[in-house]
């Protein structure tokens, strides 16, 4: 360890007013436990002389007195008997594991050093053994030397005089947990104290909040976020109503009048985004008229006229004059929750379709992304979805115009059923329409007019496909509207508390310790120029670090990472103090005072969290597991009804058990006893996924189904059809049938999952989708074609275009008979060759006008190498001889074809050699040859202009033809003439 210079006056641990702290001899050591093992420091006995009392040197008491200049140079933390590296708790933290996965990891690590140890011991003594064996050339004489032969036993791993290991328990580490977060939580708090937006995005999630379990009964979890992904606020809320959120919106007021930030004009929420209406319930079979449907000038006037903003926590106790407006995701999803069923065969037609309705892509950017698709070489144009929704703004228009798209598409689908008569809406869509459509008319959903831009953020640019130039470059818009990006917040929070159920405590400093974490990785991805962020995640170190480099340096190191220089008094998770209901009782101290022997520290944690019982009924030296300490003067409110797992035996009454029910199920122990499921044999078609075997096996879809597995999963489809979770009695009931044939070889029951079930259903579905259920006639294809045209074109603000999809054609007409060919027709063709060669020609020279034109090297026709002396692989040499009008190319390979059978050997000759052969001068003379015939062509076809331009065309498409064809083909065009 570093010593640091003893100028210093040590403290007295009993708090002498006057210590004089001395050393009193050696002190124990202390073992701690790390990531890579287990390792011991060695503390000393101090002495106070002013009041005669002892104690050592790694009292965790004594230590909480020291200045951090002393104890940040400990390489653990220090509790009661053990220790714990700070490389552990580093871990737990970035990781964001549960202390009992944590404690298995870290007992595992030092148990595979302990036997690798042994290991290494046994291999020792066989090493001996040879030695003395002469296995290496010469016996040594310590078998001699020795008493007996027997060696000494490794030990055991707990053994205190042999290896001395320790074990760690998932509650030691939960307390280590608890107090690191004790000393981070002020510094977490204040770097969420200063966290502001200008537009706020809210939402409610039971996800996270299930994993606490409080006598008050299931919380809520609540987060505010702004245009940057950050979170402003989050609190737990047991009750939804908008008088439980005032105190937020109050310290977020004062948070901002503070800071002196403008506070934010935009609110996007999941619900009471204006003033309450009433929508009567509907009459029966009132949905089968589209009069129902419609949208009347009285209905207009009763949703616009009167009060229309609301009394929500944000406008009330925040910012008086916040725009709320409704979030898209959260209304289109009730609209498809009306729906029959998600497997229903219009489903995805019709989200698709609604999704058009809401949203205009804007069209200079749609154009800008063709433009870079055609300059990548992606034919056709037509950017996909993930694209459009990254590189394009899209905009949702005013109410009168998403009104009528919206009605478009309910007026397509309203009666539309499958081919079993299944229709696609529920009856209670009519009434989720019309509470909708209150919105859509007050203009909840319709985006503010801006004229600076606020509700996209620019992101930057990318390369699309990683081409380079600037015409692949495309801007990234990131969506300012709507509560989307809370919807994947709302995941990661559920991963960042660990387990099922958990205690307050552990739920609190999980929960904060991931939006601190969330928050600041939020920032780093921003990637704002100038800004330096330390690479890892400590806010209490880098608070230290900061300070300690304005007092050193007179400057801070990370001058970006700022905390707010105020307490607001706001309080955050379970922390917080809602109105009208008890607060959640933390106490952090209960761990010091509890006593856990060792076997009880290895076992697992209770499920769920009970209120103490009352100390008489306790046993006087056994604490309970959980406890709940009341302050002092606050009445004891008695003893809370008991929380019990839903699905334990215990939480049935007796009097309610039928006696069938208490007897041991035999399905149940057949179950789970069975053997391991086989692999298939065709893994390639296979998916692997999990079972209810036990493990991950291979599972096949519905492509690759046996026949049996068929019939059995279609008389499961027909016993089960017209119940509710369809797909999940299916799935087990499959489940345990193949269970049940596991042990037999033969069996051709493959395991499966619920998702190939539902996607077979949908296969059965399309199968005998064949007349009027999804409408694949003609007409209907061109009604369904027409409404997506009028979603994609005609808006005032942007437009899609889309090509016109015509009706496929039954019969195709007859193909048209072939007419003779003559002078005109020949003329017709000639001159349609010459304009498209003209054509390319011009573009080419546009294309390369600032460079010069690439010369083309032309292929030998009978060897098929290039004609160039220096492009040539070596099977051939090639020479080009001219004397006079003669122009001679000269080929050893063809040469030698042609003469082979004459007594040419050589395949490869120079042409130095070739010259001096007669068969030189027989290529010469055909060669003269066929330069007289051609010249000789040409003088007879100059007189003739047009039979001259037929010719010259010929001879280019074909210049092989031999001249004597050419006559033959001249002749003939002058007697057309």
């Amino acid at each position: 360890m570093v010593r640091l210079r003893n100028n210093y006056i040590l403290p007295c641990l009993h708090g002498c007013l006057h210590p004089q702290v001395v050393s009193a001899g050696v002190g124990r050591p202390r073992v701690i436990v790390g990531t890579s093992g287990q390792y011991f420091i060695l503390s000393s006995r101090l002495c106070c002389k002013a009041c005669r009392k002892t104690w050592f040197a790694d009292s965790p008491r004594w230590l909480e007195k020291l200045p951090k200049r002393f104890t940040n140079l400990l390489p653990a933390f220090l509790t009661y008997k053990k220790a714990i590296c700070k490389s552990v708790m580093d871990e737990l933290r970035r990781t964001g594991k549960s202390p009992t996965d944590m404690a298995n990891q870290v007992n595992e690590l030092m148990h595979l050093k302990y036997e690798r140890a042994h290991l290494a011991y046994l291999h020792a003594i066989e090493n001996v053994r040879d030695a003395e064996a002469g296995v290496y050339g010469q016996r040594t004489i310590g078998q001699f030397l020795r008493k007996e032969n027997q060696p000494r036993a490794f030990g055991p791993y707990n053994n205190q005089s042999g290896w001395g290991g320790v074990s760690v328990s998932g509650f030691y580490l939960t307390d280590c947990l608890l107090e690191e977060f004790k000393r981070q939580e002020p510094a977490m708090s204040r770097l969420l104290q200063g966290t502001f937006g200008c537009v706020f995005r809210s939402d409610h999630t039971r996800k996270v909040a299930r994993k606490v379990t409080l006598a008050s009964g299931v919380m809520s979890s609540y987060a505010v976020m702004n245009e940057n992904w950050l979170i402003v606020s989050w609190v737990m809320v047991q009750s939804e109503a908008e008088r439980s959120l005032e105190p937020m919106y109050q310290g977020m007021a004062k948070r901002y009048s503070n800071a002196g930030v403008e506070k934010a004009g935009y609110h996007w929420m999941d619900r009471d985004c204006c003033a309450a209406f009433k929508i009567p319930d509907c009459i029966l079979d009132e949905h089968l008229h589209w009069d129902a449907w419609k949208t009347t000038p009285s209905i207009v006037a009763g949703a616009t006229s009167g009060r229309q903003l609301n009394t929500c926590a944000s406008r009330s106790h925040y910012n008086n004059n916040i725009v709320v407006k409704l979030d898209l995701f959260h209304c289109l999803r009730r609209f498809s929750r009306e729906c029959t069923s998600e497997h229903h065969p219009l489903f995805s037609t019709f989200c698709q379709l609604l999704s058009a309705a809401f949203s205009v892509v804007d069209q200079a950017d749609l154009k800008r992304l063709q433009d870079a698709y055609r300059f990548c070489g992606i034919h056709p144009a037509n950017p996909t979805k993930q694209h459009t929704r990254e590189h394009c703004r899209i905009k949702i228009p005013h109410p009168t115009e998403l009104l009528d798209r919206v009605e478009k598409v309910l007026n397509h689908f309203h009666l539309a059923t499958d081919p079993n008569n299944v229709p696609l809406f529920k009856p209670s869509m009519l009434k989720t329409w019309r509470i909708q459509r209150v919105h859509i008319l007050r203009g909840c959903l319709s985006d503010p007019e801006l004229s600076e831009g606020i509700m996209y953020r620019y992101g930057g640019t990318l390369q699309l496909n990683h081409v380079p130039g600037e015409g692949a470059k495309v801007p990234i818009w990131i969506p300012v509207r709507g509560t989307s990006q809370q919807e994947g917040y709302h995941f990661h929070q559920a991963h960042w508390v660990t387990g099922t159920h958990v205690s307050p405590e552990l739920f609190q400093a999980q929960g904060m310790t991931g939006v601190a974490r969330w928050n600041y990785q939020r920032l780093v991805d921003l990637k704002q120029p100038g800004v330096i962020l330390p690479a890892v995640f400590d806010p209490a170190l880098m608070c230290e670090l900061n300070a300690a480099s304005m007092r050193v340096t007179g400057q801070e190191k990370y001058a970006a990472f700022l905390l707010s220089d105020r307490d607001t008094g706001e309080r955050f998770g379970l922390q917080y103090s809602e109105p009208g209901c008890r607060p959640v009782p933390l106490d952090w101290d209960k761990h010091r005072s509890q006593k856990r022997d060792e076997p009880a520290a290895l076992m697992p944690p209770p499920p769920l969290q009970t209120p103490a019982a009352p100390a008489e009924d306790k046993a006087p030296d056994v604490a309970p597991p959980f406890s709940w300490t009341l302050p002092s003067g606050v009445p004891y409110p008695g003893p809370a009804p008991s929380v019990r797992h839903p699905l334990s035996a215990g939480a049935l009454p007796k009097q309610d058990m039928a006696p069938e029910e208490v007897q041991d199920p035999p399905a149940a122990i057949e179950i789970s006893h069975a053997l391991p499921l086989p692999p298939t044999s065709s893994p390639r078609s296979a998916r692997t996924g999990p079972i209810k075997t036990g493990g991950r096996v291979l599972v096949l879809d519905h492509t690759r189904w046996t026949a049996p597995m068929k019939v059995a999963i279609d008389s499961l489809l027909q016993k089960h059809h017209g119940e509710k979770d369809l797909l999940k009695l299916v799935d087990q009931d499959y489940a345990a049938m193949v269970h049940q044939s596991a042990t037999d070889p033969n069996s051709l029951l493959h395991p499966t999952t619920r998702l190939h079930i539902s996607r077979y259903v949908k296969h059965l579905a399309k199968l005998l989708n064949t007349s009027s259920s999804l409408n694949t006639s003609q007409e209907k294809l061109l009604d369904t074609q027409q409404l997506w045209h009028s979603l994609t074109e005609g808006s005032e603000t942007a437009s899609v275009p889309v090509v016109t999809m015509e009706a496929a054609v039954v019969n195709p007409p007859t193909p048209a008979l072939s007419t003779p060919l003559t002078q005109g027709s020949l003329e017709k063709i000639v001159e349609g060759i010459l304009e498209k060669q003209q054509q390319q020609q011009q573009q080419q020279q546009q294309q390369h006008q600032p460079e010069q034109k690439r010369r083309q090297t032309k292929t030998c026709l009978a060897c098929g190498q290039p004609k160039s002396r220096y492009e040539t692989d070596g099977s051939s040499i090639h020479f080009f001889y001219q004397q006079g009008p003669v122009r001679y190319f000269y080929c050893s390979k063809k040469v030698h074809q042609s003469y082979a059978a004459e007594g040419l050997s050589d395949p490869k000759m120079p042409f130095e050699q070739f010259v001096n052969t007669d068969f030189f001068r027989r290529e010469l003379e055909e060669t003269k040859k066929r330069v007289e015939e051609k010249d000789t062509a040409q003088v007879l076809i100059a007189p003739l202009p047009k039979q001259n331009l037929v010719l010259k065309t010929v001879l280019k498409m074909f210049p092989q033809l031999s001249p004597l064809f050419l006559l033959l083909f001249l002749g003939m065009t002058m007697t057309m003439t």
